[in-house]
């Protein structure tokens, strides 16, 4: 080869290992700006809730539960030890804290800054879209994973029941194989449980199917598109609000035009909100004592993975007829021997359908 063959082939190569060597920059980067070539292989990316190619580690150790009730994700996946910092919810709700004692020890952080975060070496944050959590993160190195959007939810039962397992199968994926399992398995029972049910209302006729008003509280409820809506739904119900917004004020001459055949009160210890206010003295369900309260165990039953139970609990208060069979006590000990390795006593399982704390507490 000559001289001038000679520099040409230089010249060639040099041109190919540019190239390459700004491919595997170019890839690098894209996992993440913070992750050196040797560590590459210990990310890996994922899919949110929002649709968005979040880099994690591959041995996800430290985490923030700031998303809601995540910490009851993270208990149901049997993740406890790796929740480094949550919201102060929880302390609301004395049966987390008997399920899982560890919690008394998580740090408490609403709405943490990135100081706290980085100080905690928080590898992965939990979180909804609508929080700013992402935003104000967005800077830093810390994985932030939203597990509730704004827009773009459920629609109907059957995207619903999707949606509500890819939420679960989501923290599955990120905390590592032994979660993906339980979260799989989670995935499983929810649909037994769901068939179970809708098996047996779907061919109700509208007549056969009461009118239920879900009270969060007093004056509010859970509107168009919500998860207490699709649970009634699924039990054979029709739900009042869902041409409501969200999370939606509702006047109690509203209330009084709908006169709901069933109440449901969700987040307070007491129907006396509705059955001891002189203003709803008329409704046909107060009138007729169908008027109830709902369970709460380890997070709110409307929007936690207990949710299935919530479901059923519809089912038997609104159609005791088709569920016979359907013993609820043994169903809250079930899922909490199956999911939290907690053997509840019929005392303690019975305490939770009454929206009762711990009897220690």
């Amino acid at each position: 080869m000559d001289k001038r063959g000679i520099v040409a082939a230089i010249a060639i190569l040099a041109v190919i290992a540019i190239v390459f060597a700004a491919a595997h920059a170019g890839q690098t980067n894209k996992i993440s700006d913070q992750v050196s070539e040797k560590e590459y292989d210990q990310y890996v990316q994922i899919t949110d809730q929002e649709g968005r190619i979040v880099t994690i580690p591959v041995n996800v150790t430290r985490v923030a539960a700031i998303s809601g009730q995540a910490y009851e994700k993270l208990i149901l996946l049997n993740q406890t030890d790796k929740m480094t910092m949550t919201m102060s919810a929880w302390t609301n709700l004395p049966w987390s804290s008997k399920i899982a004692p560890q919690l008394k020890d998580v740090y408490i952080a609403d709405d943490p800054n990135v100081e706290e975060l980085m100080g905690k070496k928080v590898q992965v944050v939990f979180c909804r879209s609508y929080d700013g959590t992402k935003e104000k993160l967005n800077s830093s190195n810390i994985a932030v994973v939203v597990t509730q959007k704004n827009s773009g939810n459920p629609d109907n039962v059957d995207s619903f029941t999707q949606y509500i397992k890819q939420e679960i199968e989501l923290y599955g994926e990120v905390m590592g194989p032994d979660a993906k399992k339980i979260a799989d398995e989670w995935g499983e029972y929810f649909d037994q449980k769901a068939n179970y049910v809708t098996s047996r209302t779907a061919n109700l006729t509208d007549s056969q199917k009461p009118t239920v008003y879900y009270a969060r509280d007093a004056t509010t409820t859970q509107g168009k598109n919500s998860y207490p809506q699709f649970y009634v739904e699924m039990a054979g119900g029709k739900y009042l609000s869902a041409d409501t917004e969200g999370y939606d004020t509702v006047t109690p001459e509203q209330l009084l035009v709908w006169n709901p055949d069933v109440i449901f009160v969700g987040r307070v210890n007491s129907t006396d909100i509705i059955v001891n206010d002189s203003r709803f003295s008329d409704l046909k369900a107060v009138k007729n004592n169908k008027v109830y309260l709902c369970p709460q165990g380890v997070a709110y039953w409307d929007y936690g993975a207990e949710g299935m139970l919530l479901m059923e609990y519809f089912a038997k208060t609104l159609h005791p007829e088709l569920f016979e069979d359907l013993n609820m006590t043994n169903e809250v000990k079930d899922y909490y021997s199956k999911f939290y390795h907690y053997n509840l006593t019929d005392d303690e399982a019975n305490r939770i359908l009454q929206h009762l704390p711990p009897a220690s507490t």
